[in-house]
């Protein structure tokens, strides 16, 4: 880990992120909350980054830190500290772990996907290549001659890997499991968590060293992360006008939000919100603002355990005491000429991690939503076709012409599209309105159906996928038809449009990549759903 002039076993860093502007869901907010854009929260943003700009750190990850401090109070990617993480990250002797230790290693990479996902996309995939060989056996990271994980050290990779993902790479789903189910294990029965993690058979607990509010803060924001990747708990933003909504009353033909992925099996989903409960109590009756030495690496997981839970569980509090009293501590504990001094945190640490919770730097990464191009979002060029003539902005994000426009421009461009344009096409497929014309709506219906038993691969996917995200009933029985496609993208796209039609966003149990019994039995579950809501339903056998 980062070397900060403390023994080797209590060193810590902490990391970035971001989360949704949750004020937005707000339907007033009091005059005395604060906030990022607080005129005294301002005043020590920028004390602090000036300050900041004249120190030095080589640490490669201590580089990294300050790097994302000012990208995340929003300074331009050309900044002198911002060019020299890069640099820093360019350099780095990844094979030396020693030199580039696990906090180095999740901190370099979330930057570098801050910064540029696509134009650094080779050198983040060699980090993210990085983080996978380095997890242990029993699926945490840890010091490299030591066996046992470590709480700390392995939130930092979680993080850049649940970043990696939002940003479209793909991140094997066995490697989050292990880490979750390594948490699950190493759970102190108070519901805290210690620093080097003691395991116990999953579902029992003991003993734990070490305990305190750092490394529960840490392991609850990484339980998040891991339940978001595997389906157990989803972390994105509500729709202000539609999650009030019974499934069968939100509009129809408008952009809703994508069904959760399914839930992994490999995870217990009891075991896990058992293990988020006893955290919060936890958290709750040991509330605090230092942590035994760590008060600015402790902040900054305590802001990104906030961030996470106030989305997850959709109770946002306009007010938040803990930031409020951040902030007095932050406003108390101010050098004269600006930025922090941590106890064991360097000062150039201390005050990039001050920096990034006053910032609210979770709230800010969320705010952005998943930059998948599955979502048909392009966030720094990702997934970008060779040709961008077709390309436009839409509420500050770039989609393709077609993905926002009619179904016969999406067939056509579908016809002469090849490789990474027209798999861009296939995900913005879902984007598609149908029109509001009943007559051409009824042709448009008819032609997908048409193309959902006769169409190309491409085609049979594209009308699964605009058919699925219409919320109608009559499209079920089709829909349950297309699960027999001989291609499984097909099948897997008519689960999730099944899911999201029935309001079943667990679904019905298809596995990530079934054996054609398991598909048998979701289409068995489905008929089943449907005939339960419809005993006269016509299916298309």
């Amino acid at each position: 880990m980062l070397k900060m002039d403390v023994p080797t076993r209590t060193r810590h860093l902490g990391l970035v992120g971001g989360l949704v502007s949750i004020w937005l869901l707000c339907a007033a907010v009091p005059a005395s909350a604060l906030g990022p854009d607080s005129p005294q929260v301002r005043r020590l943003v920028s004390r602090g980054l000036a300050w900041l700009a004249t120190q030095q750190d080589d640490r490669p990850g201590a580089q990294c830190l300050m790097g994302l401090a000012f990208l995340k109070a929003g300074q331009p990617a050309n900044h002198p500290k911002v060019q020299q993480a890069l640099q820093a990250c360019q350099s780095a002797r990844l094979q030396d772990q020693d030199a580039v230790d696990n906090y180095s290693v999740g901190l370099a990479a979330i930057f570098l996907l801050e910064r540029d996902a696509q134009g650094q996309r080779p050198l983040i995939q060699r980090y993210l290549a990085e983080i996978v060989r380095r997890q242990k056996a029993n699926g945490a990271w840890g010091y490299p001659h030591n066996d046992q994980g470590d709480t700390s050290q392995t939130q930092y990779p979680l993080l850049a890997l649940w970043l990696a993902s939002r940003y479209g790479l793909e991140v094997p789903s066995s490697v989050i499991e292990r880490a979750c189910l390594w948490l699950l294990r190493t759970q102190d029965p108070s519901g805290g968590w210690g620093y080097q993690g003691r395991e116990a058979p999953l579902g029992q607990r003991v003993a734990q060293e070490e305990i305190r509010p750092s490394l529960v803060a840490a392991a609850m924001g990484s339980l998040y992360v891991c339940g978001d990747l595997l389906g157990l708990r989803d972390i994105r933003e509500p729709s202000t006008t539609e999650e009030a909504l019974p499934p069968a009353l939100r509009p129809i033909g408008q952009s809703q939000p994508a069904p959760r992925r399914p839930a992994s099996r490999a995870v217990d989903r009891q075991l896990y919100q058992r293990a988020l409960d006893d955290g919060h109590r936890w958290l709750t009756r040991n509330y605090t603002l230092t942590s035994e030495g760590w008060s600015y690496y402790y902040l900054y997981a305590w802001e990104r355990y906030h961030s996470f839970r106030e989305l997850a569980e959709r109770r946002i509090d306009p007010d938040p005491r803990w930031y409020n009293d951040v902030v007095a501590f932050l406003q108390k504990e101010e050098q004269m000429e600006g930025g922090w001094l941590g106890e064991n945190e360097q000062a150039p640490v201390a005050t990039a991690f001050a920096i990034l919770v006053l910032v609210r730097s979770m709230q800010k990464t969320l705010q952005q939503g998943p930059a998948r191009p599955a979502e048909g979002l392009l966030v720094g060029g990702i997934g970008l076709p060779p040709q961008t003539a077709d390309l436009k902005e839409v509420d500050g994000r770039v989609v393709t012409a077609a993905g926002a426009g009619t179904l016969e421009e999406l067939l056509a461009e579908l016809k002469r599209a090849q490789g990474a344009q027209l798999e861009l096409l296939l995900h913005s497929a879902g984007r598609v309105k149908l029109s509001e014309d009943v007559t051409r709506r009824s042709g448009q219906i008819a032609q997908l159906q048409a193309l959902v038993t006769g169409g190309t691969p491409a085609e049979r996917l594209a009308a699964v996928r605009v058919l699925g995200r219409q919320r109608n009933l009559d499209h079920v029985p089709l829909l349950i038809l297309a699960m027999k496609d001989p291609d499984l993208a097909v099948v897997q796209e008519a689960d999730r449009g099944l899911r999201y039609i029935s309001g079943k966003f667990d679904g019905v149990g298809l596995p990530d990549h079934p054996q054609p019994a398991e598909v048998q039995a979701a289409i068995a579950a489905w008929k089943q759903w449907y005939l339960g809501l419809r005993p006269d339903g016509r299916l298309l056998d």
